[in-house]
This record gives structure tokens, C-alpha cells and sequence, in this order.
């Protein structure tokens, strides 16, 4: 294959897997936008209290055609849920086979994650909301609502890395900085496995 038929035939795929990414980024937009897809999620629950995107990967007859559409597009979901977390500098929780983050529609609580191994899929349980945790109400995904503290957050954030700048710039080796804000981070991370560790002790 000559140069010119390889450049071609590279840029030729380059360009279709931007399209299928636009194609996907505008379906998950959509699906975030309104409803429609959530109570979709509320009703199957009602049956299916838990499950995969891969659930039904070699018995597909088992449940409906649109079911089965909309279970494989979970994915969507999880991935718009985490867009919108991240803008409001929140985070998934994390355990050892994935992480998942919390939503709730109404009065209905949602964990919807991400199982990691050989392969991954998507995952979604029906939980009770529980004040006790936090909960990402799904009202405010589609209305694009930001949250009352990113401001204050981005502001601190950038007093960080102005911090940062300023004490590279004096001479200060960006090995020892980087060090050093690791080990802070250890020792933070420490201590909130010991405050977790004392509250579960007292209940």
C-alpha cells in the first residue's frame, strides 16, 4: 500500500470514529436532557432492582427489544452522570471492583457504576435514599444546575496552583513539591479512614 492510499485510508477511520464519538456524545445529551430515559430506569427497577449492561448478553430474548436498547445504553448514563459530577467537583465512590455514584429521582435512589476487570460493563441497583449519603438529584443533571460551592472551590483551587507556580519559580524542585503534596494527601486520606473506622465502631 502506497503512502498516500495509507494517509487516506488513516484519515478515513480518524473521521469515522469522530463521528460515532459526536454521534454518542450527542445521544448522551439527550438522554440527560429530559426524563424519558430515567423513568425508563425507574420502571425496570421495579422488576430488576440490579443489574448489568451485560446481563442479558446471550439470552437477549429474556426481555424486550426496547428494554434491552435502553439497558445498553446504561453506559450513556454513567458516563453523562459522571460529566456532570466532575463540573460540580463531584466524585464517584470507589470500592474494588469499580466505582458508582449515587442519584436519586423523586424519592428513588439509584447507584449507578462501573464494574473494571477482564472486560468492563455498567451497572445500576435500586437503593433507598439515605440522608446519610450523598445523592446527585437527577432533576438538577437535566436543568444543568451548578452547585452553590464551585465557586469557592475553583477559587481555592487556583490559590493551589498559584501556590504551586510561585514555589517552583523561588527554586523550589518540582520533585519536592510533588512529594510533599502526595504525603499531605497520604496523611488526609489517613485520617479519614480512621474518622470512618471510629464512626462505624460506634454504631
Amino acid at each position: 500500500m502506497g503512502i498516500a492510499k495509507k494517509m487516506t485510508k488513516e484519515k478515513s477511520i480518524v473521521e469515522k470514529l469522530v463521528a460515532e464519538e459526536r454521534v454518542r456524545n450527542c445521544k448522551m445529551q439527550q438522554m440527560l436532557s429530559n426524563l424519558e430515559y430515567i423513568k425508563w430506569l425507574d420502571s425496570f427497577t421495579m422488576k430488576h432492582a440490579e443489574f448489568s449492561d451485560n446481563d442479558w448478553l446471550y439470552f437477549p430474548e429474556n426481555i424486550s427489544s426496547n428494554d434491552r436498547e435502553q439497558v445498553e445504553n446504561l453506559d450513556l448514563m454513567y458516563d453523562g452522570i459522571a460529566m456532570y459530577a466532575r463540573k460540580n467537583h463531584i466524585y464517584p465512590i470507589r470500592f474494588d471492583l469499580g466505582n458508582y455514584y449515587r442519584i436519586q429521582f423523586d424519592n428513588v435512589g439509584y447507584e449507578v457504576g462501573l464494574l473494571e476487570g477482564q472486560g468492563s460493563s455498567f451497572f445500576c441497583r435500586k437503593v433507598e435514599v439515605n440522608p446519610e449519603y450523598e445523592f446527585i438529584d437527577f432533576h438538577d443533571i437535566v436543568q444543568g444546575k451548578r452547585y452553590a460551592n464551585v465557586d469557592i472551590i475553583e477559587e481555592k483551587l487556583n490559590q493551589l496552583s498559584n501556590a504551586v507556580i510561585s514555589l517552583y519559580e523561588s527554586g523550589v524542585p518540582l520533585e519536592s513539591i510533588s512529594i510533599t503534596l502526595n504525603k499531605t494527601l497520604d496523611e488526609i486520606h489517613l485520617q479519614n479512614d480512621l474518622d470512618k473506622a471510629r464512626v462505624l465502631r460506634r454504631k
